[in-house]
């Protein structure tokens, strides 16, 4: 099973700080839906290697060129942008590896993992109108199908709970009907018990 990895790799520019070549290949994709656990699971991976800092912008980059204070200046390259920036690369090519389809297309214009970070946080993490909107239309219009119950009722819980976050929670009864109504025939006992209840059931992961 392909795990997370850190590497460390010459850093040319200045020796004595290597850099860090890092693969997130056991973080869950990002889709519309499991925003708040993709991020939880980014944030924990960078943090534990001391490099989330360069997407919350924290670390900004530092100036690509040095002029010195003598009387007659001179301009060089700066060699701790050029260290910054080839290590940012690297977590902007491994965040990058975490996203669906959809959300890479999201940041083809970004350059940096701050830019990256910021446009996702926006865009997921935000409750426009759009988005809720699509959170709950995801939420009737999902179908069990060849989906295990276990796969099914998770994914079903991610959005609700995602929902519940940006300040638009779904009651209990509606998240069961969502439930029942993506149930195919081979569960009409278990729907016809849950309906016959008077009493409410919780609803666990």
């Amino acid at each position: 099973m392909a795990t997370d990895s850190y590497t460390s790799i010459t850093n040319p520019y200045e020796p004595s700080k290597p850099l860090a070549c890092i693969t997130l290949n056991s973080v869950t994709k990002l889709f519309l839906t499991n925003y708040l656990n993709w991020q939880l699971q980014v944030e924990a991976f960078l943090d534990g290697y001391d490099l989330l800092k360069y997407p919350t912008g924290s670390l900004p980059a530092p100036s690509k060129t040095i002029t010195t204070t003598a009387e007659t200046p001179v301009t060089t390259k700066n060699l701790a942008y050029q260290t910054w920036r080839r290590q940012d690369r690297l977590i902007y090519g491994a965040l990058l590896t975490t996203l669906s389809n959809e959300a890479a297309s999201l940041v083809s214009q970004t350059k940096t993992s701050h830019g990256l970070w910021t446009l996702l946080k926006n865009t997921y993490a935000k409750a426009s109108r759009s988005h809720l909107k699509q959170l709950k239309e995801h939420l009737r219009t999902t179908f069990k199908g060849t989906q295990s119950i276990t796969t099914y009722m998770h994914s079903m819980k991610q959005t609700g709970d995602l929902l519940a976050s940006l300040g638009s929670p779904v009651t209990i009864e509606d998240m069961i009907d969502y439930i029942l109504c993506g149930l195919d025939d081979s569960y009409r006992v278990v729907i016809a018990g849950v309906n016959a209840r008077n009493n409410s059931i919780t609803f666990d992961s």
